[in-house]
């Protein structure tokens, strides 16, 4: 009788506890609730944003629905300052301004992005005011302005008038705050994967081309061969000053 009275005080002990820890939790989820946010429509978001980075699970979403070839015109890789890749969704270029000349830009060249960073979304109808991919939008999109560092939650754009807009509820709150981690743990698998794959796929492009090169000069004849070295052999002179 004595154990079974002891193993009794040990459970009402672990409940109590256990309401406890529930008590405190809520307390942190009242104040963490201190911010609240309502989309406002204001588009701001989709007119000027940028670059967004994309994940696995963007794609994922998007192979799984059928629709992968509608983002494909628009993705790219983005070598970072800090020596990282990011595969991104990236804006069109500016149109020319009233009066303005278009530039003629190399059809092979790259536009930096840093000439990209105030863009428009492209799958964002400006006239409309409406999201053209709106349920397969990217993970990023779905998060806004809330980002998770993997300790903290930062709002990034304090200018958004959805920021202390009343209608919130806990659960939205509870679920955007969730939303942000996956972000930030899907954008680590990507920054992790990304290079190696790139590596991957950059050297088999390299030896296929090899390939095709072997094969080509092996289909040449000998007159044909003789006349490639005499043009790489006036390549390799050296050109008089």
């Amino acid at each position: 009788m004595e154990e079974s009275n002891e193993n009794k005080e040990n459970i009402d002990g672990n409940e109590v506890n256990t309401e406890k820890e529930q008590e405190k939790e809520d307390i942190a989820e009242e104040t963490k609730a201190k911010f609240t946010f309502k989309c406002t429509r204001c588009d701001n978001c989709c007119l000027t944003r940028g670059p967004i980075p994309i994940t696995f699970w963007d794609i994922e979403l998007w192979a799984k629905n059928g629709v992968v070839a509608n983002f494909l015109p628009y993705l790219d890789i983005y070598h970072k300052p800090d020596g990282g890749i990011d595969l991104i969704f990236k804006p069109l270029p500016p149109t020319p301004k009233e009066g303005e000349e278009e530039t003629q830009r190399d059809p092979f060249g790259n536009i930096p992005i840093e000439d990209l960073l105030e863009e428009k979304c492209p799958l964002y109808n400006k006239d409309q005011k409406e999201c053209l991919v709106y349920d397969n939008r990217p993970l990023s999109c779905r998060t806004y302005p809330l980002e998770f560092d993997g300790k903290n939650f930062t709002v990034v754009d304090v200018d958004c008038p959805g920021i202390g807009e009343e209608g919130m509820s806990k659960e939205d709150l509870k679920e955007m705050r969730e939303t942000a981690k996956h972000m930030f743990y899907e954008l680590t698998r990507m920054r992790i994967s990304l290079p190696v794959l790139s590596q991957i796929i950059s050297q088999k492009v390299m030896m296929d081309l090899m390939r095709q090169n072997m094969e080509a000069m092996s289909k040449m004849s000998d007159d044909d061969r003789t006349k490639l070295d005499e043009i790489l052999r006036k390549e390799q002179e050296p050109q008089p000053d």
